[in-house]
């Protein structure tokens, strides 16, 4: 299966980021939605560090970044930035800049929809999908391949 260049990133401390390539395979996507529903324990929540490695680690030259082809990441999160939550924002809005398109998927019940509009590119109806619970990550899947595959 061809793949899209796309990676699915989270934000949770200790480690800010998860990858990985997506090639239009719902099963996978799906697994890799549910990470947060079973990871959660009140830890730290490091969206920022993740925003961060995307625009100077991961959509480089080095990493297989090429021209013409588009910067697309996922970034999972209840919104809830809790380590250096002033600079998320920001982060987002440097990675935009820098070209990468972000699409936001905002997990579980008590979700921060401002932070998640804040990190999204726009418009947000296209780029923020919600997930209340793992039931609905098929459904969610499926779009933000259908999003990111165009």
């Amino acid at each position: 299966m061809e793949e899209h260049g796309s990676i699915l990133w989270r934000g949770m401390a200790p480690m800010p980021h998860v990858e990985t390539p997506l090639a239009g395979d719902v099963a996978q996507v799906q697994q890799a939605l549910w990470l947060p529903f079973f990871e959660r324990g009140g830890g730290e929540t490091n969206t920022r560090a993740a925003l961060n490695l995307l625009h100077t680690a991961v959509f480089t030259a080095s990493r297989g970044d090429r021209l013409g082809v588009p910067n697309r990441a996922v970034v999972i999160t209840d919104g809830q930035s809790n380590v250096q939550q002033d600079r998320t924002l920001t982060e987002a809005a440097e990675a935009r800049r820098s070209g990468v398109e972000l699409f936001v998927v905002g997990v579980g019940e008590d979700v921060n929809v401002a932070e998640l509009h804040g990190i999204a590119s726009t418009p947000g109806s296209e780029h923020v999908l919600m997930m209340r619970s793992t039931s609905m990550s098929s459904a969610v899947a499926n779009t933000l391949l259908d999003r990111l595959c165009r």
